[in-house]
Parts: C-alpha cells; sequence; structure tokens
C-alpha cells in the first residue's frame, strides 16, 4: 500500500525532489493538453517551471495555438510522468495569470537561444506557423542575436505569458512493479481535497 497525504500538490512537489534527486530526464517537462475543436484534441511537452499552492506555473506564448486555445476555453489538462519514481499526474482545472516578478524570474532563466526564440515569434512568425524553410528561419534568429548579442540585456517579449494551472482535480498513480497500481483521484471543494481510491 503507497503511503498518501492528503494534499495532492504536496504529493507533487515531494516526488518530483524525488525524481530529480535520482536524476530523471523529465523532472521539469509536462504535457500539455488542450481542445483545439470539437473533434480535436492536441497535446504538446513544455517546461515545468514551478508547483506550488498558487498552481502548476508555465510560460507560454500568446502567439502560440496553445494559447488561444487556452483562453477560449478557460480549461486545460496536464499530464506530468516521472518514471523513476512511478509517478504520474493527471491535472484538470482552470488558468490564472503569474505574477510579473515570478514571469520575470523564470525569463531570466532562459537560455539566449530561447529567448531570442520568444522574440522571433513577434518580429518574424508566431509559433507553430508554416515557414519556407529551416534556412529562413535560423536567418531570422541570427538577425536578432545581432540585435540583442548580450543574453543579460534581453528584454521579455509582450508576447510573453506566465501562467498557473489552477487544479480543480489530480489523479495521481503509484507505479507497481506487479501492476497492481495505486490510483486516487482527488477532488478540490471548499475546505480543501477530497479523495477517491480508483481501480487501477
Amino acid at each position: 500500500m503507497s503511503d498518501w497525504t492528503s494534499d495532492p500538490i504536496r504529493e507533487i512537489v515531494e516526488d518530483r525532489e524525488r525524481a530529480r534527486a535520482r536524476g530523471d530526464a523529465l523532472v521539469d517537462v509536462c504535457y500539455v493538453v488542450t481542445a483545439a475543436a470539437a473533434d480535436r484534441a492536441e497535446a504538446r511537452a513544455v517546461t515545468l517551471r514551478d508547483v506550488s499552492d498558487r498552481g502548476i506555473g508555465l510560460l507560454i506564448s500568446r502567439t502560440s495555438p496553445k494559447w488561444r486555445q487556452l483562453t477560449a476555453t478557460g480549461t486545460v489538462m496536464l499530464l506530468i510522468h516521472w518514471p523513476i519514481v512511478r509517478r504520474q499526474y493527471r491535472i484538470w482545472g482552470g488558468t490564472a495569470p503569474m505574477e510579473a516578478e515570478c514571469l520575470d524570474a523564470y525569463w531570466r532563466r532562459k537560455s539566449h537561444g530561447s529567448m531570442l526564440l520568444e522574440h522571433y515569434y513577434t518580429a518574424f512568425h508566431p509559433q507553430s506557423a508554416p515557414i519556407a524553410s529551416r534556412d529562413e528561419f535560423l536567418t531570422g534568429i541570427e538577425t536578432l542575436r545581432q540585435r540583442y548579442p548580450d543574453r543579460a540585456l534581453v528584454p521579455a517579449p509582450p508576447s510573453l505569458a506566465g501562467l498557473y494551472v489552477v487544479p480543480r482535480e489530480i489523479e495521481i498513480w503509484h507505479g507497481s512493479e506487479e501492476r497492481l497500481h495505486d490510483r486516487r483521484v482527488f477532488r478540490r471543494t471548499g475546505s480543501g481535497w477530497e479523495s477517491t481510491t480508483l481501480v487501477p
């Protein structure tokens, strides 16, 4: 029998620390699932910035399809999977804006190339837009590199958004070698969380 807490957010934070300590390559990755249309869901891997009582922190370009999908529906699903500690989380919720100081702190941690890419979205083509060739893309990045040669002085573009996914429901899967997995779903209530055990 797995040990459970009554707080699924704390469970995620502690499991992430264990996964990081064991060298899980996916410790800073989560998967965002959105509804592109009534008959089409879309999923993509993004960087997991923060897990706290405020929610699950992400940075997203306002030029991207996922931003349009998130703002159109106001709901999102996240999937987090850390194989090295046999943990998976499915998280459903709404969104809330990230504080400006937190957004700036995460911006400052980005690599130079990642910063230039964020500027590319507004200077040349939005994220996920078709383009003639990779050479055209790299030419645009080089133009931006000449404009912003010093990583420390690259400003965050207005198109960059920080948001928190605020969970309303969290399903946690504890893996078992015998495949007798331990699953529980937590639903937010006015006074905290209530949990239900699920058949694996």
